[in-house]
């Protein structure tokens, strides 16, 4: 018996007098209890199809046909009243972006009682009790501060967890979770799927899991069915897919994930990943990669540096609270190299970065790169310093200047670094830039919300590469990337950095991405470097309790070629650092 069936779904949005097909003959269904993964990459329509189920799509524009039915009642053919009576007891969800989910200017208390009072029909004292309730259920210890905190003051894992309190207090039979891990950490990640995995099994629920993610599939689901340019093009019992299957877009899928231990079975520096790791088609560059880190010269030199924030100050106390974010960390990387950082939220790597790039003031401590002392440089000394070191930031659509067209954004650092003399040699550099990442020179004149975010990280990187650095700092560039994109970006980052002789700090929290990319690694916890070692070794020497912790959180396709089988800132943020390092 299924509690929810969507029979031959076809959806169409028309705009500016052209009809486009989103959704095209979907039929899938869900027992009670079930959990189902719909995977595939961005714009295959996972989310219309969610939105439909909840007949959250905007009317004005789009059209749905077929049969969407859940306990015995056509959702289609409802009025707005009727669905209201559906979503929340019947149907929850919980959206990919806790931060926009919730609403800035209330406090999270008032949302979470509103969502009881409205839904369960409680009085005040009763709706208070349900939402503590629910509160400790997700895991929240501390929920008289939760409560009183707005969205912006709670981390990512933390208002995620919020989200799924909201959607599960309604006792629904049916939750959908919209990419509900998407950017969090391993560690963060894995609780918030074991948290789910928990309400499946205690209260029965059945679960419709939108992903992009293969671990998180074969971790969560009972059975998946992977979505292409609007169809369903296999799906069946989760295990059978990843490990046999039978379509060629799905096996595609697959193989564009990076799993713990492939570093071992290729340890090439022309490896790739996805349909170009096919032998033939890897890349060849004019430098080659330096592997041999006793010969290469030190770049960046890092020694005792730390970062203190003060916070929490007032009219009355000036002292505040000290938050030390960086403590006595010094480390080297080497002319040529990938050197990789790993560690939980709020360990300190993306201040540590900011630190290296002078985008942040150091509290004590050196930075040299080249052998020259970075700290305090002014005019022309630290324009000198920006062509050398660029940045590549981890929201590629806060750090894009949605006012401006990519052509201004690429051709300011260009000119304002003195690397074009005049705007048509700025031009030509952006023209070049934007083909080395594998994008026409006719998307100059676009404006960053006309790109896919692929796109829109690999204008990022242009932006980056036009001013020639030696080297680039990657704050987690491919967090919110599906598996496609993301191999695409990797394996682009690969190709530079032989072609051009690259040096990268590339930060990141998904471990198998980093033991890909990187030839040696530094683990970061509470602000301190705990452990740095070879990339190759991830897996077999780490020996720190933070490290052993993070490769505990890895979540394993288990496919047949699995070794193992058996931020972000306000929008705007970032686009304001990046002007920095054009000044």
């Amino acid at each position: 018996m299924s509690l929810l069936s969507i029979e031959n779904l076809d959806i169409e949005f028309t705009t500016g007098g052209r009809t486009e097909p989103a959704v095209k003959g979907v039929s899938l269904s869900i027992a009670p209890g079930d959990i189902v993964a719909l995977v595939g990459e961005s714009g295959s329509g996972k989310s219309v199809t969610a939105a439909a189920v909840l007949g959250l799509l905007p009317s004005r524009i789009a059209r749905a046909r077929g049969r969407i039915v859940f306990d015995g009642r056509d959702l289609l053919g409802l009025s707005e009243p009727q669905l209201n009576a559906v979503r929340g007891q019947g149907i929850g969800i919980v959206f990919q972006n806790s931060l926009t989910s919730l609403d800035p200017s209330f406090r999270v208390g008032d949302q979470l009682l509103e969502c009881a009072r409205h839904r369960r029909k409680l009085k005040p004292v009763q709706a208070r009790e349900l939402v503590a309730t629910w509160l400790e259920r997700v895991g929240i210890g501390d929920a008289a501060r939760v409560m009183r905190s707005y969205p912006h003051e709670l981390s990512g894992g933390m208002r995620q967890r919020v989200m799924i309190a909201i959607a599960a207090m309604a006792n629904p039979r049916l939750l959908i979770a919209d990419e509900p891990t998407t950017a969090l950490d391993a560690t963060i990640q894995k609780q918030i799927l074991a948290l789910l995995k928990d309400i499946n099994q205690r209260y029965g629920t059945a679960i419709l899991l939108i992903t992009h993610d293969f671990g998180v599939v074969s971790y969560l689901s009972h059975r998946v069915a992977v979505m292409r340019a609007g169809q369903i093009v296999e799906q069946g019992a989760t295990q059978q897919v990843l490990r046999a299957p039978a379509h060629a877009y799905t096996r595609q899928l697959i193989h564009a994930v990076p799993e713990i231990g492939e570093r071992l079975a290729n340890p090439s520096p022309s490896r790739r990943l996805g349909v170009e790791a096919k032998a033939g088609t890897t890349a060849t560059g004019a430098v080659p990669p330096a592997n041999d880190k006793e010969i290469a010269p030190v770049l960046l030199e890092v020694s005792d540096l730390s970062k203190t924030f003060v916070i929490d100050q007032s009219l009355f106390d000036r002292r505040g609270k000290a938050v030390h974010a960086v403590q006595d960390v010094s480390m080297q990387v080497r002319r040529g190299e990938i050197f990789g950082l790993i560690g939980e939220s709020g360990s300190g790597k993306s201040t540590l970065a900011r630190l290296v790039a002078q985008l942040l003031p150091a509290t004590s401590g050196t930075v040299r790169f080249g052998g020259l002392d970075t700290q305090g440089l002014e005019g022309e000394a630290l324009t000198a310093f920006r062509r050398r070191l660029q940045f590549v930031f981890q929201d590629s659509s806060a750090s894009l200047n949605p006012r401006r067209s990519i052509a201004s954004q690429l051709m300011d650092p260009a000119l304002r670094l003195g690397v074009a003399q005049d705007r048509g040699e700025a031009r030509q550099l952006a023209v070049e830039a934007l083909e080395r990442v594998g994008l026409p020179a006719r998307y100059l004149e676009r404006y960053p919300h006309e790109f896919s975010g692929g796109q829109r990280q690999r204008i990022g990187i242009a932006r980056a590469l036009i001013v020639k650095p030696e080297f680039v700092i990657l704050d987690e560039p491919t967090s919110a990337l599906d598996v496609s994109i993301q191999a695409q970006i990797l394996n682009l980052l690969l190709d530079l950095r032989q072609q051009l002789d690259l040096t990268y700090l590339f930060i990141g929290h998904n471990l198998p991405v980093i033991e890909f990319l990187c030839d040696r690694v530094a683990v970061m916890a509470q602000g301190r470097v705990v452990e740095t070692f070879d990339a190759g070794d991830l897996y077999t020497n780490a020996a720190h309790p933070v490290t052993r912790k993070l490769l505990d959180s890895v979540l394993p396709v288990h496919s047949a070629r699995s070794p193992s089988s058996g931020h972000s800132g306000h929008p705007g943020q970032d686009a304001a650092l990046y002007e920095a390092l054009a000044a």
